[in-house]
């Protein structure tokens, strides 16, 4: 690769990091090309962006951001993976990804500029999704009124046995 194509490349990638909501890095060894493409294509449809880069590049595109402190001194073929979307889906992905492989494992990980440990970041991977939260949510906004619903249609539904007998009695 060319000087200015790496140039080229770092300041790219320098813009795409510098404002993304949670960025995760794998040591990446042992995984065929196809695993490799299907993960890729899984991770893209969460909206999220997959990458491998040598790390000397990847330590220059980060110089000065939340994200040096992890890219300083990599080693071994790293993958990253980031996004402003769901951190959470993101983060669930690449640990089931990791769980059948072995030389698939978590180096580092920032998430909304705190830099995340192996057990933080498992902590997020075992987080509900966002599509979980609202519907427990919606749940919860909706038992309240749906008991109230009920209360109701039973008021209805006694009226009338109410009403005979008061009829009943008054003969």
């Amino acid at each position: 690769m060319l000087k200015k194509d790496k140039i080229t490349l770092v300041d790219g990638l320098r813009d795409e990091l510098k404002d993304v909501k949670c960025f995760y890095m794998f040591q990446f060894g042992g995984i065929s090309v196809n695993e490799d493409n299907e993960l890729r294509m899984k991770i893209r449809e969460t909206g999220s962006i997959y990458r491998v880069v040598k790390n000397r590049l990847l330590a220059k595109a980060t110089e000065g951001t939340a994200l040096e402190p992890l890219t300083s001194g990599l080693k071994q073929t790293t993958v990253m993976a980031y996004s402003n979307g769901d951190p959470v889906g993101l983060a669930k992905l690449l640990t089931e990804f990791g769980k059948e492989r072995k030389g698939y494992f978590f180096k580092g990980g920032v998430l909304e500029g705190r830099v995340l440990t192996e057990n933080e970041f498992k902590e997020v991977a075992t987080l509900p999704s966002k599509e979980e939260l609202i519907a427990k949510m919606l749940y919860l906004l909706q038992y309240p009124i749906q008991g109230l619903v009920t209360a109701l249609e039973g008021i209805y539904r006694q009226l009338p046995v109410v009403l005979k007998q008061i009829a009943d009695k008054e003969n």
